[in-house]
């Protein structure tokens, strides 16, 4: 019985020590993270805390460089900030339009859609990554349906900083990436084509399969903003694409009444080099002359007025 005492007498100071290290070290970090001087924590404390901007752009890297914010403003007459990040898709994206809409809701949403983060299936982990520092009752549904779990792994504070930490000390202490000109980070030179790697054709057109719970955010993304236009854009690809790629988000659309604009295969950009920094990003002579051809369809077309 002695023996056992002791066992649990160590149990509980290990737990006690553990839970210690866990607050004071996760609340260290998380600190950094809420007063970062720049970098991407920085960005994504002034997105989710801070805009207030009537058009708000939404993606992957493909939104980050592709859609120059600045132009959008001048041509619209109003303010627009590019809330695009490296690597994200509809969970991390529906997340954040989540974390925004607890101060306001923008007037226009411009989602760049890019089918590997947005509808094919691959780890949805990863989309949470960005969201575990701002955790709250707005994104716990996320959490919890892509990981029934995660509800008990947000009680660490150090688990909501997990893979981020080194963003957070340099973002605090010296920050070495730049937030942008209104979130807008485009990429200078021209594609080598010596590099490009030739792109995976799908070749079972109709054994394609794509993730149910990404098409239901961007259901979800449909409904919860009644007051908000959004426009849905699949941004110049050097490559062009496979539009059966975009199946489902096109279906939502066409039910929905949401415009949808294509600029995949558009002859001006796919395999014009000058345009592009590689296959899947355009550089900044490109993303200036996509952003301008886009307001040029957007006011054709009436899809947005303010």
């Amino acid at each position: 019985m002695t023996n056992m005492k002791k066992f649990l007498a160590k149990l509980l100071i290990f737990f006690a020590i553990f839970t210690l290290i866990d607050i004071v070290l996760g609340s260290t970090l998380l600190f950094c993270a809420e007063h970062a001087k720049g970098g991407d924590t920085s960005r994504q404390n002034y997105i989710i805390n801070e805009t207030t901007d009537n058009i708000l752009v939404f993606g992957s890297s493909r939104a980050i460089k592709h859609y120059n914010a600045q132009m959008i403003s001048d041509s619209m007459s109003t303010e627009c900030y590019n809330c695009g990040y490296h690597g994200m898709g509809i969970i991390f994206n529906y997340g954040q339009i989540q974390l925004v809409k607890r101060r306001y809701k923008p007037n226009i949403i411009i989602y760049d859609i890019l089918p590997s983060y947005d509808l094919l299936p691959d780890d949805n982990q990863r989309y949470l990554r960005w969201l575990k520092p701002y955790y709250c009752s707005e994104v716990k549904e996320i959490f919890e349906s892509v990981d029934k779990n995660q509800k008990y792994k947000m009680m660490s504070r150090l688990y909501r900083c997990n893979s981020l930490f080194m963003h957070f000390i340099l973002d605090y202490i010296h920050p070495v990436k730049r937030m942008g000109v209104r979130g807008f980070q485009p990429e200078d030179g021209e594609m080598d084509t010596m590099k490009i790697v030739k792109k995976k054709v799908n070749q079972d057109k109709e054994g394609i399969m794509f993730d149910s719970l990404k098409v239901s955010y961007f259901n979800k993304l449909a409904n919860d903003l009644p007051q908000t236009a959004i426009v849905f854009v699949v941004s110049p690809v050097w490559y062009g694409m496979d539009t059966i790629e975009i199946a489902p988000k096109r279906k939502i659309c066409l039910e929905r009444n949401i415009p949808l604009v294509d600029f995949s295969n558009n002859p001006k950009y796919v395999g014009n080099n000058v345009y592009f920094k590689d296959g899947a990003h355009l550089n900044a002579r490109g993303a200036d002359e996509f952003t301008k051809d886009l307001i040029h369809v957007l006011k054709k077309r009436k899809i947005i007025e303010l």
